[in-house]
């Protein structure tokens, strides 16, 4: 059986999307017959994890998960940039599921070194492509992660959420407690701060927390969706928060990010960019009412959902080929 490891591992994070994107890797890969060896944690310092290196070096093929990692030159997608030095001419390497924004010039001359690249965003698609790196387009993992409900006849309330950025989150929740009528604070973080490993006494925190402050959690990324799709509304300032959202067939806006993914994920899918926000001001006054989707985005949103799925089954098809 070929095998594979994954680099920039999104599973034992406490976040819904990011889960949610680790699940579907393992899931598609698996379903073409490769075993997983070895994984490594987003953030992680790979080349210190002396099993991970030993995998990797017998793998059939290194998959990095890129998620919002590679933007600006940060330090998990520097991190990430590492294994082509140490593995490139022995295995095959995959970048997928990534974004590709403001990074320093000499990355792209070290990615041309991969099998294999897909980015969840034509923008950073058009980015690598003006560079001479031949580079794919996949919508964001998470959007096939949770089947897209049936409509719904009867929706009611807004559904909040949290931000990047803590300030904001917490301006979000300060808007949900003051907000008239039938309000929820859907929260993006699992009941359980971990998948893995076992967290008892945080896990117990967490749901003190949720009592107190009212919000509603969910054990995965499936519930957050069934739950988003009988809201009119959820405003959020998460990138994964809108994906879910577009999961459930549910009318969002946000609050901008740490990059202009969510307004790029709007554009791919055919919805109307100024959904997004630069600060809270708009957030806090929204109604459904004001920003139900129009019959044009009804429709380009089943056809881009659609196409996802498609996308997906092809990108793996090509990552196992590669």
């Amino acid at each position: 059986m070929p095998n594979y490891v994954l680099l920039n591992d999104t599973l034992d994070t406490w976040h819904h999307g990011c889960r949610a994107v680790s699940r579907v890797i393992r899931r598609e890969m698996s379903l073409r017959g490769f075993k997983l060896t070895a994984s490594s944690r987003v953030g992680s310092s790979w080349w210190e994890d002396t099993s991970f290196v030993e995998q990797a070096r017998k793998a059939d093929i290194i998959l990095i998960n890129g998620e919002g990692s590679f933007h600006s030159g940060s330090d998990d997608a520097e991190k990430c940039m590492r294994i082509f030095d140490a593995f490139t001419t022995k295995t095959r390497i995959a970048l997928i599921n990534s974004i590709w924004q403001d990074n320093p010039v000499e990355w792209s001359e070290v990615i041309k070194a991969a099998s294999y690249v897909s980015l969840r965003d034509t923008n950073s698609q058009r980015n690598l492509n003006s560079l001479g790196i031949e580079a794919q387009y996949c919508p964001d993992l998470s959007l096939v992660s949770s089947r897209p409900v049936s409509a719904i006849s009867h929706r009611i309330g807004i559904a909040w959420g949290d931000a990047l950025r803590r300030n904001t989150s917490r301006g979000l929740y300060n808007a949900f407690k003051s907000a008239a009528g039938e309000n929820y604070y859907a929260s993006i973080r699992p009941r359980r701060r971990s998948p893995i490993t076992s967290h008892p006494i945080k896990d117990f925190r967490y749901r003190l927390v949720c009592g107190l402050k009212h919000y509603t959690c969910f054990d995965d990324e499936v519930g957050l969706s069934q739950f988003l799709s009988s809201r009119e509304l959820y405003i959020t300032g998460r990138f994964h928060g809108a994906c879910l959202a577009l999961c459930a067939g549910t009318p969002f806006i946000s609050v901008a990010s740490n990059t202009q993914k969510i307004t790029y994920l709007l554009h791919d899918m055919g919805l109307n960019t100024n959904r997004v926000f630069s600060d809270l001001k708009h957030l806090v006054s929204a109604s459904p009412e004001e920003w139900s989707w129009s019959e044009q985005e009804q429709g380009n949103l089943k056809e881009n959902l659609e196409n996802a799925s498609v996308q997906t089954k092809k990108m793996f098809d090509a990552v196992c080929s590669c």
